[in-house]
């Protein structure tokens, strides 16, 4: 099995929850927002999320979710601190949410999400990653 199937199985394992990696309900919309983080050219992608992750002193918990040990947990307060604000406020209304319930959701969706799209600590390149990021649109429809 190569890089991409494995990390194909591992998306969807994960964001669609398995019997041993369960995710808490998460509303379908939220992996949209997900894979935008993730993918957008505009917010940075993955880079651009680790560099919002430590200019708020967390870069520990998503180099938690990239490296091959243990994911740290985040908390709604720290996904909101990292995302900001408005962009949470956005989601919300988007999406027909509180605000409370998208920072809840993302923080159980988001350490999974990476973790799944940069299996064995690596940062997939290319196709590769291009690949993980249309598993996780297909979950939504």
């Amino acid at each position: 099995m190569g890089l991409l199937d494995s990390i194909a199985n591992q998306v969807t394992s994960a964001l669609a929850g398995s019997a041993t990696d369960a995710l808490p309900p998460t509303h379908p919309g939220l992996l949209e927002v997900v894979s935008s983080l993730l993918g957008s050219s505009q917010s940075g992608g993955l880079q651009g999320l680790v560099g919002s992750f430590e200019q708020q002193g967390l870069g520990h918990l998503i180099a938690s979710w990239i490296g091959t040990g243990e994911n740290l947990a985040i908390t709604p307060d720290e996904v909101q601190s990292v995302l900001g604000p408005g962009q949470i406020d956005a989601v919300a209304q988007k999406l027909g949410l509180s605000s409370a319930d998208v920072t809840n959701q993302l923080a159980g969706l988001l350490p999974h999400a990476v973790d799944t799209v940069t299996q064995g600590g690596v940062v997939p390149q290319g196709s590769a990653f291009d690949e993980a990021l249309n598993l996780l649109a297909a979950l939504r429809r």
